[in-house]
C-alpha cells in the first residue's frame, strides 16, 4: 500500500519538478563518481532500464523501427508504459495467467488500442497446469518454488505458496507470424520451458530480456543461466547485458540476434 501510495504521489509531482530539474538530473546523473553520495541503481535494474531507453541502439535501428513487443509473464506490465514513451509505434502482447492480475492488467489497458492482453502461462505444451503464487507479487511461476529457499532469496519473511490451475499454451502458437523486436520473459524460473515451445518464434525474434539465474533458483527445475546462454547460442543470440543481484546471483540479461554483424553497423 505504501509502495503504490509513494508511486502516485510521484506521478503527480513529476510533472511539476521535472522540467526544472530536468537539466541539474542530466549534469549530476552521469557523474557518479565525483559524488559518491548518490545511489547507484542495482545491477539487475540497470540492464532493465537500459534495455527499455536503448533497445533501439542494440538493434541498431532508429526508434521508430520498433514494431513488436512480446511479454511473458506480464504481472501488471508497467514496463509498457515506458516502453511506449520511448518507442511510440511499437504494439504489445501480453501474457498473465493470474486471473486476479490478469483482471487489473485488462482494465488497465482496455483504451490502448497498442496492447493485447492474454490470459495464459506459457510453456514447452499446451494444456493446463498448475500455477504457483507466492506472497509477493509478480513471482507466480509454473514451476513449484521451495518456500525455505525462496524466502532466503528474496529476504522475505513470509512464505505462504498458494495453487490453482491455468491454461497454458505456447509462444509458436500464440505469438503469430510476425517479427519480434523484443521477446520480454518474467516466468520465475520457467524461461527455458517458454523457449522450448517457441523453436519457430525465435527464428523471427531479434532480442530476448529475461530473468536469470546464475548458479541456483528457488524454484524446482529452473533453467540456469549456462542452460539459457547455449540454448540461446545455438538459435543465433548472443549476451549483449547482464545485472545480477550480488546477494543471490539472479538478475536480467540481454540477448541480441546476429550480435556480431550488428556491432559497428
Amino acid at each position: 500500500m505504501n509502495g503504490r501510495f509513494t508511486r502516485k504521489a510521484w506521478d503527480l509531482i513529476r510533472p511539476l519538478h521535472s522540467p526544472i530539474t530536468r537539466r541539474l538530473r542530466k549534469r549530476l546523473g552521469r557523474n557518479y563518481f565525483a559524488h559518491p553520495e548518490m545511489e547507484v541503481p542495482p545491477p539487475y535494474e540497470n540492464i532493465q532500464m537500459d534495455v527499455e531507453r536503448n533497445l533501439h541502439r542494440y538493434l541498431h535501428v532508429p526508434p521508430t523501427a520498433i514494431a513488436q513487443i512480446v511479454i511473458v509473464g506480464a504481472h501488471e506490465a508497467d514496463e509498457v508504459e515506458r516502453l511506449h514513451r520511448a518507442y511510440a509505434g511499437a504494439r504489445f502482447l501480453c501474457f498473465e495467467p493470474n486471473p486476479s492480475a490478469f483482471k487489473r492488467l485488462s482494465r488497465k489497458f482496455a483504451n490502448s488500442p497498442y496492447v493485447k492482453c492474454s490470459e495464459l502461462a506459457l510453456s514447452d505444451q499446451p494444456g493446463t497446469a498448475r500455477f504457483f503464487e507466492l506472497d509477493m507479487p509478480g513471482n507466480g511461476s509454473l514451476l513449484e518454488p521451495d518456500a525455505e529457499a525462496w524466502s532466503t532469496f528474496n529476504q522475505w519473511n513470509k512464505k505462504e505458496v498458494s495453487a490453482f490451475e491455468v491454461k497454458v499454451s505456447t509462444l509458436d502458437r500464440e505469438s503469430g507470424g510476425t517479427a519480434i523486436d523484443l521477446l520480454w520473459m518474467d516466468v520465475q524460473g520457467g524461461e527455458g520451458k517458454v523457449l522450448a515451445g517457441a523453436a519457430e518464434t525465435l527464428k523471427r525474434t531479434k532480442a530476448i530480456f529475461l530473468e536469470v539465474a546464475l548458479v541456483r533458483s528457488p524454484y524446482k527445475g529452473a533453467s540456469l543461466f549456462h542452460e539459457i546462454n547455449r540454448l540461446l547460442e545455438a538459435h543465433g543470440f548472443l549476451c549483449a547485458g547482464l545485472g545480477l543481484d550480488a546477494w543471490n546471483g539472479t538478475g536480467n540479461a540481454l540477448f541480441v540476434k546476429n550480435l556480431a554483424a550488428l556491432i559497428c553497423r
